[in-house]
């Protein structure tokens, strides 16, 4: 949520070696931030076992909560704090560790900040195949092309609002920001549904006088939203209508919660049959075992590529489905320079078939398994 406190282009800013930054860390300062999920709870192999975790918090009963030391621990107000830490360390000067260069804390984030920035641009800018699914990557990247074009993240005219499994994670990386309260997402407490309502928030906070007059200078809210989040508060774009708020909503699309289950609609269809026919048998309808059965979609999965940009439509907006390289840079466009109506851009991207959920990692002997990202 503190995205763009620090600049994404400024030297001290570490986001592009995050993973790195944290196994390494030898102490860690934590500001405005708790040992939640968002920071894997302080807890290894994403930390490490020595690292020590001075917390500063105004609430006592955060102190020492997960990995955290009660013991370092400080309870009282952020500003507060730091104004004392800066005038007790005025004279205090930082003594390079004795490491050769190359093992240095400074040497390994520049190694791994390559790496993952290059990774990145690789996935980035790998072409869709024809017939084939766009990627998040790939999808996040035409977006992005076209807001910059647009409008530059020096300007600040973009407010990203964001929510979903992937869709959140992935989004939060690629999108540069460059000024402080400028990207909403599920946050702290990791709810989903939230998104909408914060289109709401923003568009109110940046758009509107106090009177609640429209200001002449206005900001672009865009959210990113998984379709399982978006479930959860879809009707609210009849909110965004009715009060006239001209947002650009991007549903990324992969028919289930964290990831799909078919590349076609036949294939679909096919588990949907045998879903009823497991759900007719165990309720002991017709003959057979009263078990249920791993045949069958899951309890996550979701309607194949639903049409969720009919919602726009539903409230007099603009709805757009993108399946295309082509598809999507117009329904961006469009959508972006749309100022008056609510746009909805239903991408459909791989479903991502196999992949698992998250903290599997904390489950293993050796938390050392690596998930999908929540």
């Amino acid at each position: 949520m503190g995205k763009g406190v620090v600049p994404d282009t400024h030297r001290l800013n570490t986001s592009s070696a995050r993973s790195t930054a944290l196994k390494h860390a030898d102490v860690v300062l934590l500001l405005g931030a708790r040992l939640n999920w968002i920071l894997h709870f302080g807890e290894e192999p994403r930390w490490s076992s020595s690292a020590r975790i001075i917390q500063v918090d105004i609430h006592a009963e955060e102190v020492g909560r997960n990995a955290g030391d009660a013991e370092l621990g400080l309870v009282g107000d952020v500003d507060l704090v730091v104004e004392q830490l800066l005038a007790a360390l005025a004279n205090w000067q930082y003594r390079s560790p004795s490491a050769s260069p190359s093992q240095s804390y400074k040497s390994l984030l520049k190694v791994s900040s390559i790496k993952n920035e290059n990774n990145s641009r690789r996935q980035a800018l790998q072409r869709t195949p024809a017939n084939g699914f766009l990627t998040f990557q790939r999808a996040f990247h035409i977006i992005r092309t076209v807001f910059n074009s647009l409008s530059s993240a020096e300007e600040g005219d973009i407010v990203y609002v964001s929510e979903g499994a992937n869709t959140m994670d992935i989004s939060r990386s690629l999108f540069q920001l460059e000024h402080p309260r400028q990207r909403l997402d599920a946050g702290t407490y990791a709810t989903m549904g939230v998104g909408l309502g914060y289109i709401v928030a923003a568009h109110a906070a940046y758009n509107l006088s106090s009177t609640g007059e429209n200001l002449q200078k206005q900001k672009k809210i865009v959210a990113f939203e998984g379709d399982s989040a978006f479930g959860f508060s879809a009707m609210e774009i009849e909110t965004l209508a009715r009060q006239q708020i001209p947002a650009l909503i991007f549903v990324m699309n992969n028919s289930g919660i964290y990831h799909g289950d078919t590349k076609t609609e036949e294939e679909w269809r096919k588990l949907q049959k045998e879903t009823f026919t497991n759900q007719i048998r165990c309720s002991g309808i017709s003959n057979g075992p009263s078990f249920q059965t791993k045949k069958g979609l899951r309890s996550t999965s979701l309607l194949y590529n639903t049409r969720y940009e009919y919602l726009a439509a539903m409230c007099g907006g603009k709805g757009f489905f993108a399946r295309t390289e082509e598809e999507l840079e117009k329904a961006t466009r469009e959508g972006f320079l749309e100022n008056e109506k609510v746009v909805i851009v239903n991408v459909i991207v791989d479903p991502g078939i196999g992949q698992s959920i998250q903290f599997g990692w904390q489950t293993s002997n050796d938390k050392g398994s690596q998930g999908m990202k929540l």
